[in-house]
């Protein structure tokens, strides 16, 4: 699936002219077209009330037209033209289209959409400049994370069960890598389960069974994707359904999958360490995990070195993010209050 980001125009204005992303002058638009610039997406397209659908470096000159003047039968003639050009350029029942546009801007293109999202829906301009501050100031709140974590108490293989809190968030860091001046976050974790947050770090650390945790599956996909090992696509086989083992048994070299998990316990146990801190109800708990995440996805400074192993993951989402991980990636990152929260979970860890 191809994210595709689609911005509306907006009247203020160069008064000569230049590619159509620096043509738009307003605050509105130029932090809509940072924070979609932060989502990594295939293709930022602008919609423009005259030229239709254009490409960031597509040369147009200055005009004074809008959608907010046009009749709903001028618009629809806008929209069914816009429509044509994202059949020729884009995949509609496929892709992921995020528009960051107004009503009238998205009302005639939604119905012909399979995959979308309105991130600020509902939202006057007064709130979305609001929204979209908050979202692309997020350099400083990542460094301000990450020097948080760093003052945090620190854990590694082989760590006491005695002192990990029973529901909580863990925060992995990777020898090797570095960001806003400390050790670098690679991944974000929780549990779903009452009482889980020490199994589900044994799962990662310990239990040499790739099909309970993503994470070890993750590390192991690049170890064999480095090394062009075609013992992938065995890797690749989840065992835990039953039909699954009927299907796959047969065929697994189990063997070679046990070599493999042992190298990718080694490369856990060696290279990377945790912070924990308690968070004892189960949505408090997701809703900050996801907004960890974003935090840290969405940070322009905050990247893989040149050496990480995660490079050489076929996952997309992991090569692109320097995290292992492929959910709750370039979402809403942490609120007001959230910092606070964590601040005083982990003193009192």
């Amino acid at each position: 699936m191809k994210k595709r980001v689609l911005i509306s125009c907006v009247s203020k204005k160069l008064d000569r002219p230049a590619r159509s992303k620096d043509l738009y002058t307003s605050t509105l638009f130029k932090l809509s077209y940072r924070y979609a610039t932060s989502l990594k997406p295939d293709t930022i397209f602008i919609l423009s009330a005259k030229y239709g659908l254009l490409s960031c470096d597509d040369v147009v000159a200055p005009y004074d037209i809008t959608l907010n003047e046009m009749n709903a039968g001028d618009v629809k003639k806008w929209s069914e033209r816009v429509l044509a050009e994202l059949r020729k350029r884009t995949d509609l029942q496929k892709d992921l289209f995020v528009f960051l546009a107004g009503q009238k801007y998205r009302k005639y293109l939604l119905p012909h959409v399979n995959n979308l999202e309105i991130p600020m829906e509902g939202l006057g301009i007064g709130k979305q400049l609001s929204w979209l501050k908050q979202r692309v100031s997020n350099k400083d709140l990542c460094a301000e994370i990450h020097a948080l974590f760093q003052k945090a108490e620190r854990y590694s293989f082989p760590f006491d069960v005695e002192v990990i809190p029973r529901n909580g968030i863990y925060v992995l860091f990777e020898k090797g890598e570095d960001g806003h001046g400390s050790d670098r976050i690679v991944r974000v974790g929780s549990h779903t389960g009452e009482g889980q947050l020490c199994s589900r770090l044994q799962q990662h650390f310990i239990n040499e069974d790739k099909d309970r945790s993503i994470f070890r599956k993750n590390i192991g996909r690049a170890i064999l994707n480095r090394g062009n090992d075609p013992f992938l696509e065995q890797w690749e086989w989840d065992l835990t359904p039953r039909k699954n083992r009927e299907k796959y048994s047969a065929h697994l070299d189990f063997a070679r999958q046990e070599q493999v998990e042992k190298q990718v316990s080694d490369y856990i146990q060696r290279c990377f360490s945790f912070a924990v801190f308690e968070v004892s109800d189960k949505k408090r708990r997701l809703e900050l995990e996801s907004r960890l995440i974003s935090t840290v996805s969405l940070c322009s400074s905050c990247g893989p070195s040149d050496t990480w192993l995660g490079l050489y993951s076929p996952k997309e989402k992991i090569r692109e993010s320097g995290l292992w991980l492929v959910n709750h990636l370039y979402r809403s990152p942490l609120r007001e209050g959230d910092y606070g929260f964590i601040c005083r979970m982990l003193r009192s860890s």
